[in-house]
């Protein structure tokens, strides 16, 4: 007895030490694994932008020279703008102002595209924020209480709302909301921002564009936080619960703390999404946001400030994902033990 007690330390310590030794070195492998991931897909999304902008008919020179211009003040042109050098030349130029955090100058406006970026990114940022507020707030809210009561009132409110909220396309919904909101009503301005610019005023400016975007976000999140709240109640614990006269209350919230952690990468999705889903919505209600930019750049061929908008989502889309993975495992206990 005693030769046995004597080795159970040695051979739990000897089975603790491998586990801490595998702990300390996956951290660092994990942000190895992540960076490598985010330097290859950016200059995968940069490729393919590159060559896509280059594949469309014209170019910036041709077109900012209109049809007046001759054939030697194009060439000209397009000599000045560096559109003249061939393409793997263009490339590696990119590739290697990229890599030293140069971005380059936009075409069409002659200033810097961190310029141009910084002037429009305010109306994106703000717009996606309240856009992510509402789909956080009716989402999981709706989705909650439908999880909670299966088959209840709140249940086929939800069914109907996702129903309706994935099946319409999100720049008729815009339309829509002005014709009945801005139009008839008149409770709402109809496009653009108010003269003094992006003000506590303009939320009221932002709020029709904001619901476009957050309607069919928050169908999906009540979608998912609805599945979640069902499969917990399923749960072993929650049975116990129940049969040990807990209140209900206390066994909803247990049920929508450990419900919630599942939820949170749809979450980061979206909220990636966001940067990117924009565009059309800010096209629609005429907002001088990063949407408006991108095509109206695109039309003109200025192929820095496509491709800057472009490394601006990739990161921002890669990044949020990344701390979304960081605080699920926070949020979750048994992510943290496996």
């Amino acid at each position: 007895m005693g030769g046995a007690a004597a080795r159970r330390p040695t051979r739990v310590g000897a089975a603790h030490a491998p586990s801490g030794s595998r702990t300390g070195t996956n951290v660092p492998r994990y942000l190895l694994v992540q960076t490598l991931s985010f330097i290859v897909t950016l200059w995968a999304v940069l490729t393919l932008v590159f060559i896509a902008m280059r594949a469309l008919p014209g170019d910036a020179a041709t077109i900012m020279g209109g049809l007046d211009a001759t054939e030697s003040q194009t060439s000209a042109l397009r000599a000045q703008l560096g559109l003249d050098r061939s393409l793997p030349a263009q490339y590696v130029g990119y590739l290697a102002d990229v890599v030293q955090g140069d971005l380059g100058n936009s075409l069409r406006e002659r200033r810097p595209v961190v310029r141009v970026l910084v002037d429009r990114l305010p109306v994106t940022i703000t717009l996606a924020s309240i856009a992510f507020v509402l789909a956080l707030v009716i989402g999981l809210g709706l989705g909650l209480l439908a999880g909670l009561r299966p088959g209840g009132v709140f249940d086929r409110i939800a069914l109907l709302f996702t129903t309706i909220a994935l099946a319409l396309p999100e720049f008729w919904f815009g339309f829509l909301l002005i014709l009945l909101f801005a139009v008839q009503l008149g409770w709402f301005p109809v496009i653009g921002l108010p003269p003094q610019g992006l003000t506590l005023a303009a939320s009221w400016h932002l709020l029709l564009p904001a619901i476009t975007l957050a309607i069919p976000r928050a169908a999906q999140v009540a979608r998912l936080a609805r599945a979640r709240v069902l499969e917990e109640r399923r749960s072993d614990y929650v049975r116990t619960a129940r049969s040990k006269g807990l209140k209900p209350a206390s066994v909803a919230r247990h049920i929508a703390s450990n419900s919630l952690p599942g939820v949170i990468p749809l979450l980061a999705l979206e909220l990636g999404g966001l940067l990117t889903g924009t565009i059309v919505v800010e096209q629609v209600f005429g907002l001088p946001g990063l949407g408006a930019t991108i095509l109206g750049a695109i039309g003109a061929r200025d192929y820095p400030v496509v491709q800057g908008v472009t490394i601006l989502a990739v990161t921002v889309y890669v990044l949020v994902n990344w701390l979304a993975d960081l605080a699920q495992v926070i949020a979750d206990p048994r992510l943290r033990a496996s």
